[in-house]
């Protein structure tokens, strides 16, 4: 080969070969779009190289199963390889045609929809740049196939659904434990308005613990008052409410409501509970009216129904010769009791 044809050839090869290796330098590390969390999120939902660039590997996914006991517990996966699927609910357009909303939990990005058919958190950790590190996978829908009873209707599967995010909140040791409480209570609320005198109780509990949103004012007499006359829980429950509707513990502030719904309650349920609640109140003068006698006899009575409850306020009432008086009855009127 002529030398000018040599040098030529040569030439235009190292000039390749810078371009080449210029291309590689000019890529580079990817930048981090933002150390603000949310707006590096943003950018990460819908970007291939980010996701590539700052998902850890082995990218870790969590699961709720049941362990060999049938309790329920969590498990932790490594995933390798192509994780991109498992991101696929980060991007916005995923999650309006799917009808989902976001929060934040700190440094978690909860991907939900408003009664927990679809929860997935998406944990982040800060380097010198934000991480995608964990995937929590908490839809219930395993764990409720799995056990679910025979002939189970909507309404018990949605009950089902919130006491398993009520008792994972419950053990306190789960980024989405103030989450799993608030979902729990909207599971319960929906079924309370759809039929379920039980999810209303549990519903209106919840809203006095203080681990979940404290319900509107009003809101818990409009839960319990469809139930109050056939469910023993949802009566004793409505009772309170009219006592302390603040749930503060004060002085009962309806006392008149508060009897006429134990009273009402009565005269359809034969209830060891009603009972109970009844001699309570004649006993600590809740409602206005103390009477030692009527209370013992009322606690007798709950007693005979099979409320064991009632044995230790008898038993000590006995135990200090304190025994209702001849004929006195529980109800006054013993034939308001109909049940």
């Amino acid at each position: 080969m002529p030398i000018e044809s040599h040098r030529a050839h040569t030439g235009l090869l190292l000039a390749a070969l810078g371009l080449l290796f210029g291309s590689a330098a000019q890529a580079g590390p990817v930048a981090c779009p933002s150390q603000d969390l949310p707006t590096f999120a943003q950018a990460f939902a819908d970007s291939p190289e980010l996701q590539q660039a700052f998902t850890q590997s082995p990218l870790i996914e969590q699961r709720p199963v049941y362990d060999d006991q049938g309790r329920e517990v969590t498990t932790w996966h490594k995933l390798t390889g192509d994780n991109r699927s498992l991101l696929a609910l980060l991007s916005p357009k995923a999650q309006a045609q799917a009808g989902l909303q976001t929060r934040w939990e700190g440094q978690t990005l909860v991907v939900h929809d408003a009664l927990g058919d679809v929860v997935q958190a998406f944990v982040f950790e800060q380097g010198a740049c934000w991480q995608l590190v964990r995937i929590e996978q908490w839809s219930m829908d395993g764990l409720l196939d799995q056990k679910a009873p025979v002939a189970e209707t909507a309404m018990q599967r949605q009950q089902r659904k919130a006491d398993l995010f009520l008792g994972y909140g419950g053990r306190e040791q789960y980024l989405l434990t103030g989450y799993f409480f608030e979902l729990g209570q909207s599971i319960l609320l929906d079924a309370a308005r759809h039929g379920s005198a039980k999810a209303a109780v549990q519903a209106v509990s919840l809203g006095y613990s203080g681990m979940a949103p404290e319900l509107k004012p009003g809101e818990a007499e409009e839960l319990l008052l469809p139930y109050a006359q056939t469910d023993a829980d949802a009566a004793v429950m409505l009772s309170m409410y009219y006592c302390d509707p603040a749930g503060d513990g004060a002085i009962c502030q309806n006392p008149a409501q508060a009897e006429a719904t134990i009273m009402q309650a009565l005269r359809k349920l034969d209830s060891g509970m009603l009972y109970d609640t009844l001699g309570d109140a004649l006993a600590n003068n809740r409602w206005g009216t103390r009477d030692e006698d009527r209370a013992v006899a009322c606690y007798q009575q709950a007693l005979q129904r099979g409320y064991l409850p009632s044995l230790s306020s008898l038993t000590w009432r006995t135990r200090k010769g304190q025994l209702p008086a001849t004929q006195v009855q529980c109800l006054e009127n013993p034939g308001q009791q109909q049940g």
